[in-house]
Order: C-alpha cells, then structure tokens, then sequence
C-alpha cells in the first residue's frame, strides 16, 4: 500500500514538477532578456565573461556533453519523480560493451518520462543497465544559449544532430547509449490523452546512421507521456496550425497551448508514466547503406515496437482493447 503522502509532500512535489515545466518552456526567452538588462548594469563583466566562456566551449554539445552527478542527483529531483508516480521497465539485458541508440516514442509535450528516467540520479537506470552511460538528446537551439546549455548539458543532454551521435556511438567508444525522440519536437502537436498518433513513416535517418554504426536499435514506449496534458490537435488550415508549422521552421521548436493539472499549462497532471525499454534490433555495419537496407531495417524496427506496444498496454493503458499505434508521416 502506496505511503500517504502529508501536504508538504505534495506542495514539494507539485513545485518540483513546476520548476521542469518552467525551465524548459521559458528558459529560452528568459536569460537571454536577464543577460542583455545585466549587461547595463554594474555587473555587465558578468555577461561579457558568460559569451566568451559560450562562444569558447561551444563544441561540447557536440562532443558528449558534461553530464555532473552533483546536478543529476539535486534533492528536489526525487519529488519530481514521486509527483507521477514513474517506473523504467526493462525486457532484455544489454550489452556493455556495445552501443545502442534508444529510439523513443512519442516525444509528449515535454518528454517527462524519457528525462526523468535517463537522465536523473533518481532512476534504476544504472541498475537495470549496469555498465552503460545515457545521454538524452536535445534541439540545437538548447545547446547554444548562454547558461541555458550548460544547465542542460549538466543534466546528461547533448545535440541530437549526426554529429553528435557519431561522436558518441562509434566504434571507438563501448556502453553509450543515446536517447533520441523519433518524432522531434513536430509530434508535440499529436499530444493527445488517449492517442498514440507517432511520426516514424518518413523518419529513416535514425536506421541509416545506426547501419553505419553498427549499433544496436532499441524500441523505447512511454505509457502515459500523452496524458500529461490537453491538447488541441490543430486543424490544417487554421490559424493555430499556421503558427505551429511557422515556429517549428524558424526555430525548431512548436508552438503548443497544453492544459495540465488545475487547468495549469505548467502543472502536468498525475498520471502514471512506465517507461519501458524493448529487446535490441542488431543491425550490421555498411559503410554506404543502400536504400533497400534502410527500408528492411525501418520494416523490422516498425514492427518491433508495435510489438512491444501491444505486448506491454494491457498492463498500461486505461483502455487497451482500444490503444492501438498510429503511424503517421
């Protein structure tokens, strides 16, 4: 029986899953504006001293990051992970001695599950996977402003591009696995409470850069990440939709107008998240991976998760005699 949990507990709890919520959607805007209004001050040295140290280090997002167990392992984390509650499943061992891209799905408005469970010092991770070290990837643009990347990068994220995943995922390095949202940030508009709509037809990169590799692909599920949240799925056409496709072009990231916990957008609702991780798919290394190689290991891969989706929603879902994945794009 679940331990009940006293009024500060779930004021700490609820504080702590609103600081996630407004670190990753306003941090963008926000210290770029404190550091321009800082730098006609007195304590302008700051500011100057925080764009030599960016332009100086810029690489590092690309070259592995600099995850901090200090950061990783903050005590307001643990409340953050006992708001849901959550739980990391896994199904086979894995080798640490290889590489393995973990390929999530669906990304959700925040990618809650994915961050808590891969990232943080509150989860079994390294003891389900012993011998492995996670990296989480991350949009560009978060890897490039002052203080905001090296807070990220603190926490285990890195650039989602072929760059970095080459640089982490080659042979010359053993037991890395890097975390990546399939869909991006385009399957935030498909953040629907009882949907499981994913991006993955036209997604094939991912199978590519594995092929010439030669990691292992690991399908990765997280029940729950779409209930978080209400979401309007926008209609082509409307002004909504319009505006999503335009932000996403300019900067990458999309446009979203959620409602959580109390009608709260920063307050995610307190659902149960499972995350859990499939068998590995090992996948030959070719230099040059022929269009046919990508659509058979794209075929298999699609299939493996659909398998791993309707094995483990009975346990799950809500409603898993109705769940199904539907795969879009």
């Amino acid at each position: 029986m679940p331990k009940k949990l006293t009024f500060f507990e779930k004021c700490l709890q609820t504080l702590a899953v609103i600081q996630l919520a407004m670190t990753i959607s306003c941090q963008i805007t926000i210290i770029p504006i404190m550091l321009y209004i800082t730098f006609f001050t007195k304590y302008w040295l700051f500011t100057i001293l925080t764009l030599v140290w960016t332009w100086y280090d810029k690489e590092k997002g690309w070259k592995g990051g600099r995850s901090s167990r200090f950061m990783r392992e903050l005590p307001h984390f643990k409340y953050l992970r006992d708001y849901f509650p959550i739980d990391l499943v896994k199904t086979a061992d894995l080798d640490p001695n290889k590489n393995y891209l973990f390929c999530n799905h669906p990304h959700g408005l925040l990618s809650t599950a994915s961050f808590i469970n891969f990232c943080l010092g509150t989860s079994p991770r390294t003891e389900l996977f012993p011998g492995l070290r996670f990296f989480m990837t991350s949009l560009d643009v978060n890897l490039k402003y002052p203080v905001v990347r090296d807070y990220g990068m603190c926490l285990g994220l890195i650039s989602a591009s072929k760059k970095s995943l080459t640089y982490l995922l080659n042979d010359s390095k053993k037991g890395n696995v890097v975390i990546l949202m399939i869909g991006g940030a385009e399957e935030v508009i498909y953040t629907i409470p009882g949907k499981n709509k994913l991006i993955l037809k036209k997604r094939k990169g991912f199978i590519k850069l594995a092929l010439k590799l030669g990691c292992g692909l690991v399908p990765v599920f997280h029940f729950g990440e779409n209930d978080l949240f209400q979401l309007k799925e926008p209609n082509p056409g409307t002004w909504l939709y319009t505006a999503q496709q335009w932000i996403k072009k300019k900067t990458g990231a999309v446009l979203a107008l959620p409602m959580g916990q109390f009608g709260l957008f920063c307050v995610p609702k307190g659902v149960p998240l499972t995350t859990v991780v499939g068998k590995p798919i090992n996948v030959p290394k070719v230099a040059e991976p022929t269009q046919e190689q990508i659509d058979h290991y794209h075929a298999v891969y699609t299939e493996a998760l659909v398998n791993l989706f309707e094995e483990h929603k009975y346990k799950y879902m809500k409603d898993p005699e109705n769940s199904h994945l539907e795969i879009i794009e």
